[in-house]
């Protein structure tokens, strides 16, 4: 089976909420905006913390009311709700991770509704982590049994697709790995000195980019700390995002200008804090922050990340793209005064990390179709028993 005419596609995110500024919406966004050149796209999150507006695609929530929820048997109920009234509308859904992935791809399957499940995080983490309490055991259990039944399951990194193999027993032939969908055009090498003067920074300060350890989670703290005990009066921590620790933080800081908080910038705005950057920070990977290793990578600059060497896809070459760093304050202390290069290497580093392989928009949108065949053409077979 093939697709008739011009396909509608529904990308469901029933774990999620929108949240300007959040990495995770945006790249969802960018693959529906690079899909819908192509069918009809819609993008379901679970509910609204902020506009979603001057999309390419229709964007709805599950729930009504705005602001973070972790009712997560309500958001299944408005996900049945979903399913009774609109997802027979579409050609085929794409579910995105949640606490019980492989869920709504198997009620699909029994409406006789294509699906694809699209898993984008470890399960131990954005699934069965603090956000949906009490659901993620139930979803372990019945998620593999879900995911080995479904046409094709699609997996954001090749440490993922093992994962998930290792978890689940899903046969790696129906995984498809597809990376992230990240707009080359937003994220791109840009000239340091213009995106300072545009942002209003001094170009002999060595600058500084955090985008998580906000909310919940590993927090900014140590690092905080270390930038103000590390001795250098040039050194200036920047820090994109919104977060419930946010506040605390701020306090911490102090009114010196060694820390400045800036909230969540448009996607514009935070490609050139980006470009302004000597070095970025990750301290949680797995979470869902204002920027990703990734979209650094993209823009020519190296990452720190804290504790751990592949929480980014491609993942962190120590040395080369970037830095690993003990996640405490005196592993900080320590990379600010003895091991973060000049600005200089730092420059040379986000030269290398430009060149990982990230592929292009139309490439990971083309890799989507390609599998949205896949599922289209297998849907039309007996389902296998597991």
């Amino acid at each position: 089976m093939t697709r008739p005419g011009r396909l509608s596609v529904c990308y469901v995110d029933p774990g999620r909420d929108f949240r300007p500024g959040s990495s995770h919406g945006r790249q969802v966004l960018t693959l529906a905006r690079a899909l819908a050149r192509h069918a009809d796209v819609s993008v379901v999150f679970r509910r609204f913390t902020g506009q979603a507006a001057g999309q390419e695609c229709a964007v709805s929530a599950l729930e009504p009311g705005a602001g973070l929820s972790n009712r997560s048997p309500g958001s299944r109920r408005a996900l049945g709700r979903f399913m009774e009234r609109h997802a027979g509308k579409f050609g085929i859904i794409l579910e995105a991770g949640w606490s019980m992935p492989g869920k709504l791809t198997a009620w699909c399957s029994q409406r006789g509704i294509p699906a694809i499940p699209v898993l984008d995080g470890p399960p131990a983490t954005s699934w069965l982590g603090p956000l949906e309490p009490g659901g993620g055991w139930l979803g372990l259990g019945s998620s593999g049994r879900n995911l080995r039944r479904a046409p094709v399951v699609v997996a954001t990194s090749p440490a993922l697709r093992d994962a998930i193999v290792e978890r689940w027993r899903v046969d790696p032939a129906r995984i498809v790995v597809i990376g992230p969908a990240i707009d080359r055009t937003v994220f791109s090498s840009r000239d340091q000195v213009e995106a300072r003067r545009k942002l209003g920074l001094d170009p002999a300060h060595r600058i500084v980019l955090a985008g998580d350890g906000l909310g919940l989670g590993p927090t900014l703290s140590p690092l905080i700390e270390a930038v103000q005990r590390a001795g250098d009066p040039a050194l200036r921590l920047h820090v994109l995002g919104e977060g419930e620790r946010r506040p605390a933080l701020e306090r911490l800081a102090g009114p010196g200008p060694a820390v400045t908080f800036h909230g969540s910038p448009s996607d514009d705005l935070l490609a050139a804090y980006i470009a302004a950057a000597d070095l970025c920070v990750s301290v949680e990977p797995a979470g869902d922050p204002c920027f990703t290793p990734l979209e650094c990578f993209s823009s020519a600059r190296p990452v720190a990340v804290a504790g751990v060497a592949d929480g980014a896809y491609p993942p962190v070459q120590p040395l080369v793209t970037g830095f690993v760093v003990e996640p405490d304050l005196l592993g900080w202390i320590r990379f600010l005064q003895r091991d973060c290069p000049s600005r200089n290497v730092l420059r040379m580093m986000g030269m290398a990390a430009s060149g990982m392989p990230i592929e292009h928009l139309d490439r990971t949108a083309a890799a989507y179709l390609a599998v949205i065949d896949r599922a289209l053409a297998e849907d039309a077979r007996p389902a296998a028993v597991v």
